[in-house]
């Protein structure tokens, strides 16, 4: 599980999270219960999806380094 983001100075409401994964497969960055996706990356050449409440990061190619997944979370 990544750092929990901070708020920025105007009170913002969106958080920054981010799942680091093994490679080659599926990564996935969840979004908390009061929580859903706004947008989200994945690693480079990586495949990006989003539903409800996370984003999924599906490795494209046989690269023996890690996989990134970021959601870009808002409150309900």
């Amino acid at each position: 599980m990544g750092p929990e983001g901070k708020p920025g100075l105007a009170g913002t409401i969106l958080r920054v999270f981010v799942q680091e994964c093994a490679a080659q497969g599926r990564c996935m960055a969840r979004c908390e219960e009061d929580e859903f996706p706004v947008s989200g990356t994945c690693s480079r050449g990586d495949r990006f999806d989003m539903d409800e409440t996370s984003v999924y990061c599906f490795s494209t190619s046989d690269s023996s380094k890690g996989m990134t997944a970021r959601a870009i979370c808002a409150k309900k």
